[in-house]
């Protein structure tokens, strides 16, 4: 199973783009305290973390990060229609590497990033620079 977390003393903002993401994916969110990586060794962590003011999208596998995804924007909108429980991703590389870890689907150029329902009547908006 795959958990979906912060860094620690995350800002409420990548809390709540790691809860949303959680909940679309199907996957555990672990709100991350003090817990570290040794402990989660089993599973295949997607972590939000900010460094020098831009946002991470990082996939760690037994504790080491083997992709990083620099967010250039994240926007979280108002939902219409139904709740779709998946990732709708645009960029071929970017869905590659997310699909081995949650439900994905490539939509080619007609949605920015990656888009996905979040709690709430939430939608979340992530424009994916490259990969770092």
């Amino acid at each position: 199973m795959t958990v979906v977390t912060t860094s620690r003393k995350a800002a409420n903002d990548l809390r709540a783009l790691a809860r949303h993401l959680a909940f679309a994916t199907g996957a555990r969110y672990l709100p991350r305290g003090k817990t570290g990586f040794a402990a989660l060794s089993d599973e295949a962590v997607i972590l939000f973390t900010r460094e020098h003011g831009s946002v991470h999208l990082q996939v760690l596998e037994e504790g080491d990060v083997i992709h990083d995804f620099t967010i250039r924007r994240a926007s979280i909108i108002e939902r219409e229609g139904t709740i779709q429980r998946r990732l709708r991703i645009a960029d071929q590389s970017v869905y590659d590497v997310l699909k081995v870890y949650c439900d994905a689907e490539l939509t080619g150029a007609t949605e920015p990033g990656i888009v996905f329902d979040g709690q709430q009547k939430k939608r979340i908006v992530l424009e994916v620079g490259d990969d770092a």
